[in-house]
């Protein structure tokens, strides 16, 4: 069976991108910058508790971002050889990774 190509090879690429990156930056707990609900402030560093809990969330959220938009840079004539089935492969690997990584809040 032959794989056909996908004119949205760039597009695919970049979600796979953006997810991985997610899915580091998630697992790793690195984060561009830190949200602080309970006072509405953003800052790039971590704060002091008295401003409540930090929300890393939206920094992780960032980063697949810019990971994704710097994917869409690349020249087509690379990213529109990929196969349509890549996207879920991809996206199988990146839920099998999160479950792993979660597993220890259910296998106690």
């Amino acid at each position: 069976m032959e794989h056909t190509l996908s004119p949205l090879g760039r597009w695919i690429l970049a979600a796979l991108v953006a997810g991985a990156a997610y899915v580091l930056a998630y697992s790793q707990d690195v984060t561009l910058f830190f949200y602080y609900l309970m006072v509405g402030e953003w800052h790039w560093l971590p704060q002091g508790e008295a401003l409540g809990p930090r929300i890393t969330y939206y920094g992780w959220k960032a980063i697949g971002l810019l990971a994704g938009g710097a994917t869409l840079l690349l020249p087509r004539r690379w990213t529109d050889r990929l196969p349509t089935d890549t996207v879920w492969v991809g996206a199988l690997l990146l839920a099998a990774v999160v479950c792993v990584h979660e597993s220890h809040w259910f296998l106690k």
